[in-house]
Order: C-alpha cells, then structure tokens, then sequence
C-alpha cells in the first residue's frame, strides 16, 4: 500500500468539467413514471451544489453520503433496484462510461494528470499509459466505493482509483468497513519487515542463497489488516524473497566507509540509495517503480544509507 499524492490541478479540472455534465442528465430524466422515492432522490440531486459536493467528497464526505442515501433512498443501494439502475445508466455510470472514452477530457487525461506509475494497492505492477494515434492503453479505475452498490459516487474524485488489473479483479465490488483509501495512507501505516528463521542467509564459499531461512512480514500500524489480508499481500510479497536476499547482500558487501566515500563525491543520499537499489526512498516517490515501499522498509531495517 503507498499513498497516492493529491493532485489539485486535476480535482478542481475534474469537477469542473463532470458537474454540468451530471446536472444536465439529471435535469433530462423524465420523472413522470417514476416512484415517490426515485422522485425525491432526483429532486434531492438537482439541488445547488449537490452534484458538485459528491465529486469533492473525501473518504469521510463519502462515507456520509452513503449513510445519507441509505436512510432517504434506501433503494439507491439495492443493486438492480429501479432506482439503483436509474442512477447507473441514466446518470453517473453513464456518465463515467462517457468519460472513458473522452478525448478533451477523459479517463487517459485523468490518470495521465493523476502520474501514478504504480499500483497504489500492491505496488507491486506499474500503471503506465499510452494514449496516442496508434493506439491507447491505460490503468484500470478501481471504485474505492463500487459504482454498482453506490451509483452516486461512480464519478467522485477520491472514489477514482488507478490500479493494476490484478488488484481490481480481487477488489471487485467488495466492500470493507475499515478498508484504507490510497489517498489517506499515512507514513508509517503500513510496513515491511522480515524475520530470520537463522543467521544462515549465504553459504558465502558456495554463493548458494538460501531463500527459506526468513520470512517477510508486512504490518499495519493501525492494527488494520483489511488491505493486507482482501489484496493477499501476505501471500504475493512472500515471493519476493530475492529482493530482501539481495538488500541482505548488500548489506554485506557495501560497507559504511563505501556509503561515505560515494557523498564525498558530492552524491546526495537520495542519489546514493538509487545508485546502490535503483528504487526511490521518498515517500512522495515511492509509486514511481514497484516495489518500492519493500525495498525502502527493508533497506532500513538494515541500516542501510
């Protein structure tokens, strides 16, 4: 888990360019043959500032909206219910659909602006684009919030997350009470470690690396291990043990007075940890190779730089 730095350039393009759009179907839909319910959510939508107030709701504003329309539409979030499909199809899936495939404005122009090189779940796969001529390729836009149990929220900025396919087929349309949005992942919430089952890593005669004598462990500080346990983190990062050999390695061979050596030369110590892990070390860099969030945790622990 690595936190995705927010980009307000792109929030204030985003609602900006959604709200109209959003208000213009609402105001479109014909409400004659609608249920007394689904007439009040819509009257309730077309409301000033209503639309806008859902795409700038943060992880707390969602939350509350969900409460807000699970007490006045509770049909709102009953998948395939007419109100649930006339918020889908009608208005803000429908419009998320548009969005896609946009050109001024659209889903490549937002994760392109967003710069995520990484998968904000696992980061352990990158999220690159291509968006030209010749052809296009993006990131899948996980729904922190799914857009088929809260329609309402299929456009929200903080509920548009650009992950790897692997993370948001698992994800799909779970829902967890104390799941951690990407971008309210703290410093130090989540954190690599491993633990040596003996000290015999390296048969240093041999150069055999022995992969089975520690395990890695990845904790949360909040006691938290909804994120951990619904992405199987445990499971993908256990093999990742050549990573934690190799930092083990270098450990051994790269001696401070090397590390001191290398800053005499004028190197920074950012610029020493991408010489000697070709990864970044700065939080606000960490998405940018995957990876990073071990490699950095571990080198650490080590008292490596």
């Amino acid at each position: 888990m690595i936190k995705i730095n927010f980009n307000q350039k792109l929030f204030d393009k985003h609602i900006a360019e959604i709200t109209s759009k959003i208000e213009t179907a609402i105001s479109n839909i014909d409400r004659s043959n609608l249920s007394e319910e689904s007439k009040r959510c819509l009257n309730y939508l077309s409301k000033k500032e209503i639309v806008e107030n859902l795409l700038k709701a943060d992880t707390e504003a969602l939350k509350e909206h969900i409460a807000y329309f699970a007490k006045h539409y509770p049909s709102s979030i009953k998948h395939n219910s007419k109100l649930n499909i006339l918020l889908r199809e009608e208005i803000f899936e429908k419009e998320y659909n548009n969005w896609g495939q946009r050109r001024k404005y659209g889903a490549y122009n937002f994760v392109e602006s967003l710069d995520l090189k990484t998968c904000p779940y696992c980061n352990r796969n990158y999220t690159f684009i291509v968006n030209d001529e010749s052809g296009k390729l993006r990131p899948e836009i996980d729904h922190f919030y799914p857009k088929s149990k809260y329609p309402f929220l299929a456009m929200s900025f903080f509920n548009l997350i650009p992950s790897c396919p692997s993370c948001n087929h698992t994800k799909s349309n779970t829902v967890k009470k104390d799941l951690i949005n990407p971008y309210d992942i703290k410093d130090g919430d989540f954190t690599f470690t491993y633990t040596p089952k003996s000290v015999d890593f390296i048969e240093v005669e041999n150069q055999k690396y022995n992969f089975d004598n520690f395990e890695i462990e990845l904790k949360s500080n909040q006691n938290n291990q909804d994120n951990i346990e619904l992405f199987k983190l445990k499971e993908l990062y256990a093999q990742h043990k050549d990573i934690v050999l190799e930092l083990l390695i270098k450990k051994a061979y790269y001696p401070q007075s090397y590390i001191d050596e290398l800053s005499s030369f004028g190197f920074s110590k950012d610029e020493i940890y991408r010489y000697l892990f070709s990864n970044y070390n700065q939080e606000q860099d960490l998405h940018k190779r995957p990876l990073s969030k071990l490699t950095k945790d571990i080198s650490q622990e080590l008292g490596l730089l």
